[in-house]
């Protein structure tokens, strides 16, 4: 049987799958530091626009809001200009989001975000076109992974480099370091356009702008439909621990911003190395399924455990929990992006990547601005963790009834 049709046919699948990896790679690093740069220097940013570093929350939530419905559109777009266009298109647009926060003014800020949403929306259904078919099917789990890791590496990165840059230099020129990296980017991936934009449509005409198509594909199909609801928790408990981790270690330590960024940095390593390890377990020892389910119960404990940090536990221990929260809490991704593709009918990947975001993304846009609104609430961050964990527990142990509902039908 010949080799299905894939993005970049026209290149050997060797250096396909290498152009198609490095490129994809690049463009979440450069993507995310864009905008995970927004927490971690909340605390500067915020006193000089005259607000609460928490509202950081809502920051967040409107960055994701937009990149529901940019990533729902993606589809159309992709088919008129290309994944990898879209790809760089992304980079140009973290790098007018940074851009547009310089002038530290309140109004500005909901603005950047909507940009920031922009450049984060197609990520996954632009990288999941490109990547798709790619390599050995027992090894698809694995290659989204590695694509995914680019998250936590971005993280490491700006958890390192941005408060220190920040105390040299001052934010902006540290933050525009990051603008920089990104248009590199962009022109970096251009020699791979032509292989994997090849069946991009070439009449000219104006995309075709796909919203309640890929939304009704998700929805109507139980599988999809589980595995979108299991991404909104676990994607809403990340970004929740992203946005608020710096900010949990100040107010509870009373840590330096470089110290708290460090340790933010490690929750970033500990998401490496878990993207890796949960890739490589998925399909080749366990099912995709099952390590899903697995991450949820992990990410429960893990979120109760932290509710009990305080200035009495040894730095050590706190470390350590760091990296156990970030192989859990950021390690997710890869394997359910990879199920999501395999679930969606071929000819669809990209709407379906795109609708499922859309749900996933909604867990983001949601549960940032309440797990705020607890911290305010209680003047603790126990009961925004416990209530988190508990959650992303739930949603886990009703994907796996609901997939193996559909498994007993079929």
């Amino acid at each position: 049987m010949s080799e299905k049709p894939v993005a970049g046919e026209s290149m050997p699948p060797a250096k396909r799958l290498v152009w198609g990896l490095a490129s994809t790679w690049a463009v979440q690093v450069a993507a995310t530091a864009a905008v995970f740069g927004v927490p971690v220097l909340a605390p500067v940013i915020a006193p000089e626009m005259g607000i609460d570093p928490t509202l950081v929350g809502v920051y967040v939530a409107i960055v994701y809001l937009t990149g529901q419905v940019t990533g729902l559109m993606s589809g159309g777009f992709m088919d008129r200009f290309g994944a990898l266009r879209m790809s760089q298109m992304s980079c140009l647009f973290a790098v007018l989001g940074i851009l547009m926060l310089f002038p530290a003014q309140f109004w500005l800020a909901p603005v950047a975000a909507i940009v920031m949403g922009m450049c984060y929306g197609p990520l996954n259904p632009t990288s999941t076109k490109i990547l798709h078919g790619l390599g050995a099917d027992r090894r698809q789990p694995l290659i989204f992974s590695v694509k995914q890791t680019g998250v936590p590496v971005a993280g490491v990165i700006v958890g390192i480099s941005l408060p220190a840059l920040t105390v040299l230099f001052g934010w902006r020129w540290a933050f525009g370091v990051f603008a920089v990296a990104a248009l590199l980017v962009a022109l970096a991936i251009q020699p791979a356009r032509e292989t994997f934009d090849h069946d991009r449509q070439r009449d000219g005409g104006r995309p075709k702008i796909k919203i309640w198509g890929p939304l009704k594909l998700v929805l109507g199909d139980p599988a999809l439909r589980a595995l979108s609801l299991v991404g909104f928790a676990l994607a809403g408990s990340q970004i929740s621990l992203g946005s608020f981790y710096v900010l949990f270690l100040i107010h509870t330590l009373d840590w330096s911003l470089i110290d708290a960024g460090f340790f933010f940095a490690l929750v970033q390593a500990g998401g490496i190395g878990g993207r890796l390890a949960w890739g490589y377990v998925a399909k080749q020892v366990f099912s995709p399924t099952a390590v899903l389910l697995g991450i949820s119960i992990l990410v429960c404990g893990l979120f109760s455990l932290t509710a009990l940090i305080s200035p009495t536990w040894p730095a050590w221990a706190i470390g350590v929990l760091s990296l156990a929260l970030g192989l859990c809490s950021y390690g997710w991704n890869g394997v359910w992006l990879s199920e999501v593709a395999d679930t969606a009918p071929r000819a669809k990947i990209g709407d379906a990547t795109g609708g499922a975001q859309f749900i996933m993304f909604g867990g983001v846009t949601v549960m940032p601005p309440i797990f705020g609104l607890l911290i305010d609430g209680t003047g603790s961050y126990m009961a925004p963790f416990v209530a988190s964990g508990v959650f992303v527990v739930a949603v886990g142990l009703y994907m796996a009834l609901a997939l193996r509902a559909k498994a007993a039908m079929n």
